[in-house]
């Protein structure tokens, strides 16, 4: 008698992609701490993902800065379902910086999301100067 001979599961089908700039560091002037495209302050990002659609929306992301790419994590959101990644959530991805990350989430995912950026800044003795809430387009790959 013939075995039987399971097929490999089918890769998730991501048909759309976000590129997020994503900052969280402070940059201290004369120190190991100074970004070269950054004034001297302190930078955080938090990303918003709303899922708009009737259906579970499967997604993935990844974090992308000068010299590496971390793994990707995989996740999923219920329809009208919400999620933020922040700074916080960086170590998540197994990576620790040292003066913190410059760089971009990369998302990518089976239904079209809602993507903003919210990014704050301020000054390195005082709370936060400005804030910029910005939309993040999609990208069909």
């Amino acid at each position: 008698m013939a075995k039987a001979i399971q097929a490999p599961p089918l890769p998730i089908p991501y048909r759309y992609q976000y590129a997020v700039k994503f900052i969280c560091t402070s940059d201290i002037p004369d120190t190991s701490q100074q970004s070269p495209g950054l004034l001297p302050g302190n930078y955080a990002t938090a990303v918003n993902i709303h899922n708009p659609n009737r259906e579970t929306n499967r997604l993935r992301s990844k974090l992308a800065f000068p010299g590496g790419i971390s793994k990707w994590l995989e996740d999923g959101l219920k329809d009208d379902q919400v999620k933020q990644i922040s700074c916080a959530n960086v170590k998540e991805y197994d990576l620790h910086f040292v003066h913190g990350f410059e760089g971009f989430l990369v998302i990518e995912s089976i239904y079209q999301l809602d993507v903003v950026a919210v990014y704050t800044a301020a000054p390195l003795s005082e709370g936060v100067s400005s804030i910029d809430v910005e939309r993040v387009p999609s990208r069909r790959i």
